[in-house]
C-alpha cells in the first residue's frame, strides 16, 4: 500500500496515460500526463506554451495532483486527477468539483485506494445522486477506488 499520496503519482501518471493514449491517441497530436501538484495549473500552461488555446489561464491558480494534456490541431483538452490516501469525502469531491468548474477538463477523477467513504457513498450509491458530480453540462467526475496490486480501476467500488 501507498504510505502517502506521492507515492501514488508514478502508478496513476501511468495509468493515465496508458488509458488517454487508448481513448484519444489517434486523434490528437501529443498526449502529456504530469505531476501537477506542487505548482499552479497556469504554470505548466505556460511550460507547454498552451497560452493560446486557455485565454484565461492566469487564473488557474488551482493545483490538481495530475493533470493529463491532450493536444488536437486546433485546441488542449485537460483530464484532472485527486488522489487521496484515505477514503473519499464530500470535502474531496467539492474541491476537484471547484477545480473543474475553473478549468473545465473533459473529465475529473478523483481516486483512492481506500474506495468511498461511507457518506460519499451513501449520497451516490445509496440515494444515487449522480447528479452532483456533473460540473458542466456532459461533463463529469469520476469517483474511482483504485486497486493497488492491479495498477487499474477497481471498477465495481467506483462511480464513473
Amino acid at each position: 500500500m501507498y504510505l502517502s499520496e506521492i507515492e501514488m503519482y508514478p502508478d496513476i501518471i501511468k495509468w493515465l496515460k496508458s488509458k488517454l493514449n487508448g481513448e484519444f491517441g489517434e486523434k490528437s497530436k501529443r498526449i502529456e500526463v504530469l505531476d501537477t501538484h506542487d505548482s499552479d495549473l497556469r504554470n505548466f500552461i505556460t511550460q507547454l506554451n498552451y497560452q493560446k488555446y486557455f485565454p484565461e489561464f492566469t487564473t488557474f491558480q488551482i493545483r490538481q495532483d495530475i493533470t493529463g494534456f491532450i493536444e488536437y490541431a486546433d485546441r488542449v483538452d485537460l483530464v484532472f486527477v485527486e488522489c487521496k490516501n484515505n477514503s473519499l469525502s464530500l470535502i474531496h469531491l467539492s474541491q476537484l468539483i471547484g477545480y473543474s468548474s475553473i478549468a473545465l477538463p473533459i473529465y475529473s477523477v478523483l481516486l483512492s485506494p481506500k474506495g468511498m467513504g461511507s457518506t460519499l457513498h451513501k449520497l451516490l450509491v445509496t440515494y444515487n445522486r449522480k447528479d452532483v458530480l456533473e460540473f458542466k453540462p456532459k461533463r463529469k467526475i469520476q469517483v474511482v477506488k483504485w486497486d493497488y496490486s492491479k495498477k487499474d480501476i477497481d471498477y465495481m467500488k467506483s462511480v464513473i
